[in-house]
């Protein structure tokens, strides 16, 4: 279907074709992305053995950090068979598919990693539970940023399919027969 031929109608596969964010907020988001991951990496790596009370938070930073590159990275390969607009590998789908059930998963042994030595004590360093009071408060903040752009996508997402039944119900559709035998 060529963009003459698109029905006004259709607001849906219009809406598909065009590219869904403006190029500066989608560099943002990645500089963004890379920022928090190199953060993550960072504070993992500097405190890595200053958390007794839970020694796998340093680990979580890390990992989940060099997996966001990671995923960053094959999100911003080229792919395609120089098609217009391209496909991507079944390869590389699958691949990212991987490191996003992996980030999930992670995510949440993570959580399980943090909020089990909930208030830990950032001051006596014989304590059995002892953690260094910025990499835990780091930790505890990233999970907690990730909770709240959880909800905050979650409710955009509710409002733009309000506003899309919205404008679904307000399309005409042509006379309806009044019945089948008629």
């Amino acid at each position: 279907m060529s963009e003459s031929s698109a029905s006004p109608y259709t607001p849906l596969l219009n809406a598909i074709r065009e590219p869904t964010l403006p190029p500066a907020l989608s560099v943002f988001g990645k500089v963004l992305t890379v920022m928090v991951a190199v953060a993550s990496i960072t504070m993992g790596s500097v405190y890595f053995r200053d958390c007794p009370a839970q020694y796998l938070i340093p680990y979580y930073l890390i990992i989940s950090g060099a997996s966001s590159v990671l995923l960053l990275f094959l999100a911003s390969l080229p792919c395609g068979y120089n098609s217009d607009p391209p496909e991507a590998s079944v390869l590389m789908v699958a691949s990212q598919g991987l490191l996003v059930l992996f980030k999930i998963a992670f995510f949440i042994a993570g959580n399980v990693w943090i909020y089990s030595i909930y208030s830990p004590n950032y001051t006596n360093h014989a304590a059995a539970n002892y953690c260094h009071k910025v990499l835990y408060l780091y930790a505890f903040w990233v999970t907690m940023a990730s909770y709240i752009l959880l909800g905050l996508m979650i409710i955009i997402s509710c409002c733009i399919l309000i506003c899309l039944f919205a404008l679904w119900s307000n399309i005409p559709r042509g006379p309806r027969p009044d019945s089948v035998f008629t």
